[in-house]
Order: structure tokens, then sequence, then C-alpha cells
């Protein structure tokens, strides 16, 4: 599913207006139709129940009073609250407050502490509030009367839709502009919004309603619109067959180097994802003074000791044995619980300039890699990192607020700069590519904020690799199953007492339940042939 910036959809509606002669009203009424639909739905409205509508000046308080008009005709009590001076309303606003009025829709304006005063009370009996006083395109901070009003919906704690994003949420980046509504249900035209995924606005939206306006089709590539998230089906259906006759060559050979004195669980953890993400064959390159200990936790996956002169972390006269390692696997996961000792960073130097397959790169690989970011550039085959927020500001030379403020920015940038596949984790995970796709990743939740889930998610995207996917579709993808496995995880065990071991256990049924979907999605379009 595209993901617009408020910019690109006001381009959207611009050209279906323009280019295709559809006019606004016409977008406004469908918008408004559709807002209905999802309120019947959800909240089952009879003509006893009340319904407040608290409108602004522009489209969007236009979209709020055609709503408006549609609940009064099927018998509901609504009462429209406005925002804004009467003869501050035109164009299709304009229209749909005209017929409001003309209708006898209970209309009150709210412009000093007396109006706000009204407005509580009638919010005291209240079933439904209606938000639609500020739309996608909000840029300035929430004061004012504006800011009472929405304090207050707030502190009523009532039932609330907001109307294309909850009044106060900045749509490009999800900030709180000062403050903002709680919304129990959003409903956005056309397209989710950067804002309806990104944190805090994730939060402030409840469950997200995407519903069609009647745009032309082709609208969102029209305007060049590269963000994207997936649904469980969009998911499903980026799944590689695996073919009956295949044997454990077909799927893939991994390489990992990981793990130091205590942080062999990190090494640990990144091998067996790789396995539980479908790959064939897993080696894992671990310190020769921990490899009695990897050996006896880990059945499937083989080791590779490699020189430590008995320090358990790894040292410079290792590097030949790990291009050894390399020699016959198709992707390098590397970083997890390496440790900081300076040897690492140079067997990390010769590696990338003397290996050419994928190199999926973590925790103290991109810490001792942000010494000298240029090698990311030397590197003859495709690289992904997946740092979180503290990494990324080393690598960037930034500091965490400023990683957590723009954090869609900040990796498109470095991706663009360096050429690699970044993947940004925080709440809502983002993917980058160099030619500018970005993907949103709507899966997860705070249980997975737990040492060693990173290490989970660089295995699955290396397990990925190895089967055959593009880089960046396998970071797609490993961030989406890495969060649905979670996600699974949460539902048995709650996500207060959730480890990484739970992630890693509930990756098989993650992806059994996706090739299970996959299957019956085949059955179905088969059926229509």
């Amino acid at each position: 599913m595209v993901v617009v910036t408020p910019s690109e959809m006001r381009k959207i509606d611009q050209r279906a207006i323009e280019q295709f002669g559809i006019p606004g009203i016409v977008l406004m009424e469908n918008a408004a139709l559709k807002v209905v639909e999802v309120i019947e739905k959800v909240y089952s409205l009879k003509e006893r129940d009340r319904v407040v509508v608290l409108a602004g000046m522009g489209n969007n308080g236009g979209d709020g009073l055609a709503v408006a008009r549609h609940i009064f005709l099927k018998g509901v009590n609504v009462k429209v609250f406005l925002l804004a001076r009467e003869e501050a309303v035109s164009g299709d606003a304009r229209v749909n407050l005209d017929i409001v009025k003309k209708l006898g829709v209970p209309l009150s304006f709210v412009r000093d502490e007396s109006d706000v005063a009204k407005l509580e009370g009638s919010l005291k009996s209240v079933t439904l509030v209606l938000d639609a006083i500020f739309g996608t395109g909000l840029s300035r901070p929430v004061e004012g009367i504006f800011a009472e009003v929405i304090q207050l919906v707030n502190r009523m704690l009532v039932p609330v839709v907001s109307v294309d994003i909850p009044s106060g949420v900045n749509g490009a980046d999800g900030r709180v502009m000062g403050t903002a509504i709680k919304a129990m249900n959003t409903v956005t035209f056309g397209y989710p919004k950067r804002g309806h995924l990104l944190y805090p606005g994730r939060k402030y939206t409840g469950k997200l309603h995407v519903v069609p306006i009647g745009l032309p089709p082709d609208s969102a590539q029209a305007v060049g619109a590269q963000g994207f998230t997936l649904s469980e089906d969009e998911a499903a259906a980026m799944l590689r067959e695996r073919p009956a006759e295949g044997h454990k060559g077909t799927f893939g050979r991994v390489a990992v180097v990981a793990g130091s004195t205590g942080m062999t669980g990190a090494a640990c953890l990144a091998a067996m994802a790789a396995l539980r993400s479908g790959a064939g064959l897993v080696t894992l390159g671990i310190p020769t003074s921990l490899n009695d200990i990897l050996e006896n936790k880990l059945t499937e996956v083989m080791t590779r000791p490699l020189e430590d002169h008995g320090t358990g972390c790894l040292q410079e006269e290792a590097l030949d044995d790990v291009l050894d390692l390399v020699r016959d696997a198709d992707v390098l996961a590397i970083g997890p619980g390496l440790g900081k000792s300076g040897a690492v960073f140079e067997v990390l130097r010769n590696i990338l300039g003397r290996i050419d397959i994928s190199i999926v790169l973590d925790a103290d690989g991109l810490n001792h890699i942000s010494r000298d970011i240029s090698l990311l550039s030397k590197h003859a085959g495709p690289v992904v990192i997946t740092p979180h927020p503290g990494e990324m500001a080393r690598l960037t030379g930034l500091n965490v607020a400023q990683i957590v403020e723009s954090p869609v920015e900040v990796a498109q940038r470095f991706s663009q700069e360096t050429g690699v596949v970044v993947l940004l984790k925080g709440a809502t995970t983002v993917v980058c590519h160099p030619d500018g796709r970005v993907y949103f990743n709507t899966t997860g939740n705070s249980g997975m904020a737990t040492a060693g889930s990173g290490d989970v998610l660089t295995g699955i995207i290396a397990g990925f690799i190895a089967q055959g996917y593009e880089p960046f579709d396998a970071a797609v993808l490993g961030a989406f199953v890495h969060g649905y496995a979670g996600d699974l995880a949460a539902d048995a065990h709650g996500q207060a007492g959730m480890v990484a071991g739970d992630i890693l256990e509930a990756v098989p049924l993650a992806l059994k339940k996706m090739y299970n979907l996959l299957a019956e999605h085949c059955k179905s379009w088969s059926h229509r042939i």
C-alpha cells in the first residue's frame, strides 16, 4: 500500500480536479460518504444517539460538515461546532456550510471561553465526536481556542473519529503540534499519510481506515510517491516459492561472524534466526575460546573457530579464516556481539575491500564502521545496515533526538549518500533504498524492546538474502516478519515478559501463517481464471 506525504496528497487532489475534471466538491462528498460508512460500521448509530461535529474553516472542516449532513438526514441527533468565523469559510467547505444551515442542522460557533463552556456541556452526554478541525497539512503549533477545544475533548474521554488525521498531528512526520486529538478511529482518504504511521502520530490515530474517494488509479505513481507499507496479504505475496525438489543448497548459505566474551547470546540468536527464516545452511564464525560453548549451545548451526589469542574477541589474524568462511556463502551477517576491540575494525575494513557478496551489518559492526563510513561505499556487493537510533547517531554525527525526530529524512539521506540499504529500527521501523523508496513497518510491539531482538532481525534478513531475495526486499520482508513474530510472541507470553528467544521461536509460525495466506489467495485466484 502506497504511503504519501501531505504535499503529494495535495498534488494528487489537484491533478484529479484539474486534469480529470473531478470537481473538488465531488471528492469532498465521496470522502464524507466513506466516513459515514465507517461510523455506521463501527458504531451503528441510532436516532437516540448524540453526535458532536467539530469543524474547522478548511476542507477538513468541509468534510466534517458534509458528514454532519448525512448523519442528520439519517435522523441522528447531531450538532456542529464551527471553530471559525462564518465569513472565513469558503470554497467547497462553504457550500457544505450553507447546506447544513438550510437543513436546520444545529450549529454553534466557538470563538471564546463561553463557547468552549457550551461545548463542554454538549460533550457530557455525547455518543461520538467527529474531529474535522485540522487536516494533514497542519504545520504550525496548535494554540488558543483550538488547543483549548482539543484538550477539552481529550479530557472528556469520549469516542472520537478523526477525519483524515487527528487534529494537531503533523501529516508529514507524525509530530504533535503542541496538542492533538486522541482518536479511537481515523478515516483517511486514498492513501495513508506518513504521519499516521510514525510516532507519536500513530498512537493518536487509533485504528486507521483507508478509504477510496474516486481518485484516478495512477495518482500515487503520477506524483512520484515512493513510500509504502505492507498489509499481511501484501507481505505474503512477497514470499518466494520453496520448490518441492529443493535441497539445503537451494535455500542458501549464510555466514555469521559474531560474538565475544559475554555476548555469545547475540551470535546464537543471529545464527538461529537465519535458519528459522528458511536458509539452508548457516555457519557461525566465533572467537576460538568461545567455540566449545557455541558447539554445545547450537545443534543445527555449524561453527568455525576464529583466532582470538585467548581473549574471547576477534583478532586481526582471524581475517584469512573469515575470508575462507565466506568463500562459499551467499551472504555475510556481521556485527552482533563482536565487542569494541580495535582488531574487529581491522578485520571489518579488510573484509569490505575483498569480498563481493551481500553483507548485513549490525550492532558492533556498525559502531566500528562509524570510524570510516566511506568503507560502505567501497564494498563491491550490496550492503544492508540495521542501526537503532543510537548507532545511527554514531554513523551520522547527529544526536539521538535528531534521529528520532526525523527518522525518514536521516535514513534516506544516509542511504543515498552511501549507496546502502538502511533499516532504521524504531517503533515504526523504516527501510530506505538509495533510489528513494521508503518502507514503513507497522508490525511489532513494545515487548520487542528487549536485548537480542535486533540480533534476530539481522539473522532473518541474512536468511532471506541467502534464499535469493533482493537485499532491499529482504530488509522489508525481514522487518515485517520480525514484527509479526513479535506480535505472535506477545499473544502467547504478553509483552512485559517477552525475550528475544520468544521472537525467534515465533518466526517459523509467522512464516507458516503467511505461506498459508498466500496459498489461500493462489487458490482463490485460480478459481477466478
